[in-house]
């Protein structure tokens, strides 16, 4: 049984019971073996943490300029080894209709089972609210069903095919991308915004359905540096490999960083430090990063008793291109948490521009398809903190259907055509990933 809780509600008791697994145990194997309404998927290969949660034994959803206190609340009343999961929209007004059906402004789940693997251990999760009698049976049901999902097979699987024809429909056209980039160019002269960050979407129909968790393990392949997540709600599923961490806290402790300035990959060695070089010199790259940097200190001051940014950006590769980032870490006030972070730097100037009013009003104008979770917020919350990944480089996919989305950040020196090109080198990987397992 779930339960959803609203910020008004009578605060539910959710009590959980664990099972230690082998250090090498495969998370999405927990969702290849037991489909859910709810589903859910992340990985950091890097840091070797990884999460998969099916089922939902409790349920926080907000919406308005508030959605993130209900989950922020629910957080101070979790178990030791409890998680929630999920995410939230790019806009706080975000309706849940069309493909974004099922997809609410806010929304995070206490998996009734989950595989968390982090520090080189792994445990099986079990969830339930507190019921008199009855919860400590359904714990027990619980672990013995995710440790069968768990057991090893014979063989795995082989891979579903890739679809064998697809199409491409509503790809917005290269005229309606350029003039809304010189809309924007328009608007910095007449010093209305810096930056705005413009996205362009299209979607693929293949001939057949979509595996979505194929496309998940082909991500975790060849997204190696990124952070892989997969959130599912009934048939759709929300997946991507995104190179961008929103906020990270441990105890007091934050990390965050800002990613903005972006340059394609060489296809050699030689020319990928070439281009890197000229990314990192970049007078218009580097003024983009400087304003999510100043951005993301501004509003993170506040928060924190201790704040530092690196004193230069780095480059970081990801599929297909490469990106200026500036690592930034912090100590928090007492009391305050992940989901105060989050609220305060959502949507971030690398995601919508600045000034924001005006960027977001910009995007409400200019864009044709609603972002849905695009560039909204991925990740998990426990009782000592979690991490929210910007969630980039997506596909929001449904049966034979995958809606693809990427942006651009548009500055006083951007010329539509090289950008234009940015957004189809975003596209580019996840496209593989759909067409190519």
């Amino acid at each position: 049984m779930s339960r959803l809780a609203l910020a008004a509600d009578p605060a539910p008791t959710l009590v959980v019971r664990t099972l230690r697994l082998p250090p090498d145990v495969d998370p999405l194997a927990l969702l290849r073996a037991m489909p859910a309404e709810h589903r859910f998927f992340w990985e950091r290969a890097e840091a070797g943490e990884a999460i998969a949660g099916v089922g939902a034994a409790l349920v926080v959803r907000g919406t308005g300029a508030q959605r993130f206190a209900a989950a922020g609340a629910a957080t101070h009343r979790l178990p030791a080894d409890a998680v929630l999961v999920g995410g939230f929209a790019f806009d706080a007004a975000h309706v849940a209709a069309g493909p974004w059906r099922g997809f609410a402004p806010a929304e995070w789940v206490a998996p009734r089972l989950a595989v968390v693997r982090a520090r080189g251990r792994a445990r099986l999760v079990a969830a339930a609210l507190d019921a008199p009698g009855g919860s400590a049976r359904e714990l027990d049901d619980l672990l013995a069903q995710g440790l069968a999902a768990l057991a090893p097979r014979d063989a795995a699987p082989p891979p579903a095919a890739a679809p064998a024809r697809y199409r491409v429909l509503g790809l917005a056209s290269p005229r309606r991308w350029r003039d809304a980039v010189e809309a924007a160019r328009a608007d910095m002269a007449a010093g209305r915004l810096e930056k705005v960050v413009l996205a362009r979407a299209c979607v693929v129909e293949a001939s057949a359905p979509f595996d979505a968790l194929g496309v998940v393990a082909t991500l975790r392949r060849t997204s190696p540096g990124a952070t892989v997540f997969a959130v599912g709600r009934g048939a759709a599923t929300f997946l991507g490999a995104t190179p961008e961490r929103l906020a990270a806290v441990r105890d007091d402790r934050l990390a965050t960083a800002a990613l903005a300035g972006t340059a394609a990959r060489g296809t050699t060695v030689v020319a990928d430090r070439a281009l890197a070089r000229a990314l990192a010199t970049s007078g218009k790259e580097r003024h983009e990063h400087a304003l999510v940097v100043d951005d993301l200190l501004r509003r993170l001051t506040p928060l924190c008793r201790g704040l530092a940014a690196a004193p230069a950006p780095q480059i970081v590769p990801a599929a297909g291109v490469q990106h200026l980032c500036t690592q930034v870490t912090g100590r928090l006030k007492p009391g305050v948490g992940l989901l105060d972070v989050v609220a305060a730097l959502h949507p971030t100037p690398a995601v919508c521009g600045t000034p924001r009013a005006a960027a977001l009003a910009a995007l409400a104008s200019r864009e044709d398809v609603p972002r849905g979770w695009y560039t909204g917020g991925v990740g998990w919350i426990g009782s000592r903190g979690g991490e929210v990944a910007v969630a980039l480089r997506t596909a929001l996919v449904e049966g034979r259907r995958a809606l693809l989305q990427a942006g651009a950040g548009i500055v006083a020196g951007s010329q539509w055509e090289a950008e234009l090109e940015e957004t189809r080198l975003k596209m580019r990987p996840l496209l593989g990933a759909l067409l190519e397992p």
